[in-house]
């Protein structure tokens, strides 16, 4: 947040220069001082536009930045410094949780929507599946290890992850919820297409190429299933093109 603040004071002194026409610059000591304005302003504008809930005020902005660089006596302002680091964290946070509650809302509608298609059926924990071919080999547990061929894809269509010409194994107790319990269902030789609610995959925690409180969609074909091993203290993972792991929780 240090960072941030001081880019945003060098940003506004910049605008501050050009806004008041000081164009010429005559020296090199106003040149390096120019160039330097332009590197961090520069640096700053990346910063900012990943603030949420909209852009500073920048007139609340200027006048706190002014006070703070001419005062002598920092208990005399609006608020100390010392009370900066708690109001800018709740306010991130109030942000978060607004955007948390309207995607919660939004996966709600998509989910119960997708309830209504022919052939998808509901868990009691909000898992949505529908068979796309019935195999007739055994079932797993959830200690169990598996292989399987799958693709992952997000609602709107874009593909974050999948195998390709070998099926991953993994143990089946070390994965999102969405696939521990979703797999069980599945008899070897089976193709399924699951809709993991983000509750049941990763929540609010954003993945590489998936964003937080996403719906995850898979098609998972199982073929194979056996007796869980103790894993080694340093076990290699199972090679995927993709940087998402669907084994990792």
């Amino acid at each position: 947040m240090r960072k941030l603040i001081i880019a945003v004071a060098s940003l506004l002194a910049v605008a501050n220069v050009q806004a008041a026409g000081k164009t010429s610059l005559k020296t090199s000591k106003d040149s390096a001082s120019y160039a330097l304005g332009v590197n961090v302003g520069v640096s700053l504008k990346q910063q900012l536009s990943t603030l949420p809930g909209g852009s500073v005020d920048m007139e609340i902005f200027s006048e706190a930045l002014n006070s703070s660089i001419k005062s002598n006596d920092t208990s005399k302002l609006a608020i100390t410094p010392s009370k900066t680091p708690a109001i800018i964290n709740m306010y991130m946070q109030r942000v978060q949780d607004e955007q948390n509650a309207k995607d919660k809302a939004a996966n709600d509608i998509w989910m119960a929507n997708n309830a209504k298609k022919p052939g998808v059926k509901t868990t009691p924990s909000g898992l949505q599946y529908e068979v796309l071919k019935e195999g007739n080999g055994i079932k797993p547990t959830a200690t169990d290890k598996v292989k399987a061929f799958y693709k992952g894809t997000l609602t709107n269509g874009t593909q974050f992850d999948g195998t390709t010409d070998q099926p991953i194994e993994f143990e089946l107790n070390r994965v999102i919820k969405g696939w521990t319990e979703g797999l069980q269902l599945m008899n070897v030789g089976s193709k399924y297409r699951f809709y993991i609610p983000s509750e049941l995959a990763y929540g609010q925690r954003p993945m590489p190429n998936i964003p937080a409180n996403s719906i995850l969609i898979f098609e998972v074909e199982l073929v194979d299933v056996g007796k869980a091993t103790p894993a080694p203290k340093q076990q290699q993972a199972p090679q995927s093109k993709y940087s998402f792991k669907p084994y990792q929780r």
